[in-house]
């Protein structure tokens, strides 16, 4: 089976180490983003499984970032971080379609949980789309 491809579109720098490093026990390829924009481009030239994506980022927001790309691929995972996690912010993200919301600052624990429900979900789709081929 081939690796899940995660793109990290965050603009802070050390946001996107800490998150790099969360994912190290995982054999993924990863790809970052600075902004909005470059996530769009990364995911037109690339399939992308799941889109890890901050709130806050700078040309497009997150939640517009993932509604962009779920028109070309709506099959993709979407796990939203932020550091707003108000309940009004909480329901927000979570009425756009994100597939998981992880607050800031995190603990690796909750956001390798995320990961992982996420990956598992991924699996079985690809397992289930191998055996039809």
């Amino acid at each position: 089976m081939p690796k899940i491809n995660v793109l990290i579109a965050e603009d802070d720098y050390f946001s996107s180490l800490l998150i790099k490093e969360f994912l190290k026990p995982y054999d993924i390829n990863l790809f970052f983003a600075k902004n909005g924009e470059d996530a769009v481009k990364l995911c037109d030239n690339n399939k992308i499984d799941i889109l890890i994506t901050d709130i806050m980022m700078p040309k497009i927001n997150g939640i517009d970032l993932m509604k962009k790309i779920r028109k070309n691929n709506p099959e993709i995972k979407v796990i939203a971080e932020t550091a707003y996690g108000t309940k009004e912010k909480l329901d927000e993200i979570k009425k756009a379609g994100f597939d998981a919301v992880v607050v800031k600052p995190y603990k690796k624990e909750d956001f390798q949980n995320t990961f992982q429900n996420i990956q598992k979900i991924l699996k079985v789709i690809k397992n289930n789309y191998s055996i039809l081929i």
